[in-house]
């Protein structure tokens, strides 16, 4: 099978993504990494001061790398690195991978634990690190099977039982201290945890419980007790923060840390350095609110931490006497000073205030006094004059691409050049592949959309635009349909269509509430009629479909039915063709294809034709597994990614009210995501063969694939070092000949084309 040489390069948009730490070398000063909640980890390049992503390599045959929950550096060596990261699948256990090459290259290590970079509890602190005393020793404080040691440098791990919690949340060593966080679980008394910090001095062989701040019951908390989340050494001081479940904590185990929903009770403590252990805990807390804190770092006479989860905006404190007193260096818009280099950033877009949002670490550079970073729920920040009166902090996120793309489309004319539906940043209209966009989708107050899942657009007015977007956190923007006729540079949202049955009452009403799924909409090729497959979470019910035939202005409910003519019970996602103004697909629950003649008034059952896989088109988000692809210009034809089943193209024939297609791929292929491109340099994408760009297991080999002639021949696309981890959608450029986009759920949006 050819290779064709590809070169891949980001569509920029810049962080995006939740930035889970940070680890600086200790002995090395252009040694920095940090780690992602799905996004792997990034090396800092100080020469372009830009973020360099360790992950190219990952396939979706291992995605583990993608959700690091720590990572460790070897002080006396600086090129080592070791990552542990994991998946949500039970079977699944961690894995460590290695390198003595900054990253570049890595070996590894099958766990005996479970991992997982991307549950609640990620934004604590360092599971892994490196004993000082001895480089070739590991800790690993795991998330959910206790304490782990390796004396080999991670080759061979050994369970320590004398650690009696078994969810971890850090492990620390300073001298003959070895200090462990936990979630306080194993010891806990109904709605109240037990100790979470505990302390060995005899390597392990034993631990005792440090005392803690004193805690405050929180009303309306379902588990109460403070959670040792990150803790910092300087010469005299060891510092712990910690913090509670609030209220509205979505988990109750790990309510502590900042993607529960709520956190409280915060605190700071300091413990003086004993030459027989740690002195009795001081609060130090710099105010006391209800909130949490859990960032935390000391370095150069200097102590810093940060709240989470304040309600009046997240603060970072400075102190400069090992926090006996403070000073606070950015709160909102008003302390301190945030300079954002990204558009979508800018407190315009953002209902006119600071997005700063689960900031759970922060660092002060150990090799540049004055710099300092802390993370975000959507990137990195720096500072590089902490000391002065006003601090002046910069989103600096050049180079990292941690965002996670659901669906995209590239129309064939018009100003956009790409449609992107993108989780919590709404959507982005790229009208130059190198550029940035001036904003994600808003509702022209500076308020964003969160979070589109599909959007769809006449060919015969691309401009013409209707999105299926949630409403922000914040309550500003409400969920639904929102359309734009101005090529996505404004939006307005369609009312609610209210009272058509007791079902899609409950469903709007919650997609009108804060980030709920809106839904899959597809518009008629003449753009009068749209169809809205109103979600229940990531399902689309057929019931719960609806027709609009003047714009969105008001909806009747569509009648789907079965091949008997009863009404359909299962789930159905709507497609619209390309050519004929009244005709659209449905897809449901298990293959079943179905067909509109009337504008989506009434959806009947056909029969697939022989061998059409039994998949599940009915779901959306990321649950969604398959990809449908309507052709412009050919009336009826749709090419279709099924998994297993292989590339299908299937036909409509209006003549005969029957489906008709076949399968282009071979039997054992495995085709994911499918877009449709230009067929050939200066031809017509409606008027001529299409090209298809696909990804999939082809000959039992993974990679990105293309062909002109509907599979008679394949062409491999990518090498074994441009996988890109997680890919939930493809499409083709239909204006440039050979370039195509890939939408990835751990490296941000890509474009390639050939070297």
């Amino acid at each position: 099978m050819q290779t064709v040489p590809y070169r891949y390069r980001h569509m920029p948009i810049g962080g995006g993504g939740y930035v889970t730490g940070f680890f600086f070398h200790p002995n090395d000063p252009r040694t920095l990494y940090c780690r992602t909640d799905i996004g792997g980890v990034y090396r800092f390049d100080y020469d372009t001061q830009a973020w360099v992503s360790l992950i190219d390599h990952v396939s979706p045959e291992d995605l583990r790398e993608c959700c690091p929950i720590s990572a460790a550096l070897d002080p006396t060596r600086p090129g080592r690195l070791y990552i542990v990261s994991g998946m949500r699948d039970p079977e699944s256990r961690a894995l460590l991978t290695v390198s003595d090459d900054f990253g570049e290259t890595f070996r590894k290590v099958e766990l005996p634990v479970f991992a997982h970079g991307n549950l609640h509890g990620r934004g604590a602190g360092e599971r892994l690190i490196v004993d000082e005393n001895d480089p070739s020793t590991l800790w690993l404080a795991s998330q959910a099977d206790g304490l782990w040691v390796s004396r080999d440098e991670g080759g061979t791990w050994a369970h320590v039982a004398t650690m009696p919690e078994t969810n971890c949340t850090l492990v620390a060593r300073r001298g003959s201290l070895l200090l462990v966080g936990t979630e306080g679980i194993a010891l806990r008394n109904g709605d109240l945890r037990g100790n979470s910090l505990y302390v060995s001095r005899d390597n392990g062989a034993t631990f005792a419980p440090v005392p803690q701040p004193a805690y405050e019951t929180v009303e309306g908390s379902k588990l109460h007790g403070l959670v040792a989340q990150r803790c910092a050494f300087d010469e005299k001081y060891l510092y712990v923060s910690f913090s509670a479940n609030g209220p509205r904590s979505q988990n109750v185990e790990r309510g502590y840390t900042c993607d529960c929903g709520d956190c409280s009770c915060g605190r700071i403590a300091r413990y003086a350095l004993l030459p027989d252990g740690l002195g009795a805990p001081e609060d130090i807390t710099p105010e006391v609110g209800n909130w949490g804190f859990s960032a935390m770092d000391a370095r150069h006479g200097l102590l810093i931490t940060a709240t989470i989860h304040r309600k009046d905006g997240d603060a970072v404190y400075l102190s400069r006497d090992q926090g006996s007193s403070w000073r606070k260096v950015l709160h909102g818009l008003h302390t301190g000073r945030m300079d954002f280099r990204l558009s979508y950033m800018k407190p315009c877009y953002n209902g006119g205030g600071n997005l700063i949002h689960w900031l759970t670490d922060i660092k002060l550079d150990p090799h540049r006094p004055g710099t300092a970073w802390f993370n975000t729920g959507t990137g990195t920040f720096r500072t590089r004059n902490l000391t002065d009166e006003t601090v002046v902090w910069q989103d600096w996120c050049n180079g990292m691409e941690e965002t996670v793309h659901i669906n995209i489309h590239a129309p064939a004319a018009g100003r956009v050049q790409l449609l992107d539906m993108i989780g919590d940043l709404g959507g982005f209209a790229f009208t130059d592949v190198d550029s940035h966009c001036d904003n994600s989708f808003d509702d022209g107050k500076g308020n964003r959309y969160i979070t589109c899942l599909s959007c769809d657009w006449p060919e015969s007015d691309p401009d013409h635009i209707v999105v299926a977007a949630r409403g922000n956190w914040t309550g500003r923007t409400k969920g639904g349909l929102i359309v734009s006729r101005d090529g996505a540079q404004t939006w307005t949202r369609l009312d609610m269509p209210m009272g058509l049955s007791a079902e899609l009452d409950e469903r709007l009403i919650r997609i009108s509430g804060v980030n709920t799924n809106a839904g899959w909409v597809a518009v008629a090729a003449d753009g009068k009629t749209y169809v809205w497959a109103v979600a229940e979470r990531i399902m689309l019910h057929a019931r719960n479909l609806i027709v609009s035939h003047d714009g969105g202005r008001t909806f009747a409910r569509s009648r789907v039915l079965s091949l008997d003519g009863s009404e359909a019970q299962g789930m159905l996602k709507p497609i619209a063709d390309r050519v004929l103004p009244n005709v659209f697909y449905g897809f449901g629950e298990a293959g079943q294809l179905y067909v509109s003649t009337d504008g989506g008034d009434t959806f009947r059952q056909k029969p697939a034709p022989e061998g059409f896989p039994r998949v599940n088109f009915g779901l959306v988000d990321c649950a969604d597994r398959t990809e449908i692809r309507a052709a412009a210009g050919q009336p009826g034809e749709m090419y279709i990614a099924t998994g297993e089943g292989g590339l299908w193209k299937l036909c409509y024939d209006p003549a005969s009210d029957s489906f008709g297609g076949k399968r282009l791929t071979a039997a054992g292929d495995v085709v994911c995501c499918v877009g449709l491109g230009l067929g050939r340099p200066g031809g017509s994408y409606a008027e001529e063969t299409k090209a298809l760009y696909f990804n999939g297991w082809i000959g039992g080999a993974y990679g990105f694939w293309r062909s002109f002639d509907e599979c008679a021949t394949i062409q491999r696309i990518n090498t074994e070092g441009q996988m890109y981890g997680r890919v939930h959608s493809i499409d083709g450029d239909k204006r440039t000949f050979g370039r195509f986009f890939i939408a990835t759920g751990s490296s941000g949006l890509l474009y390639g084309v050939e070297a």
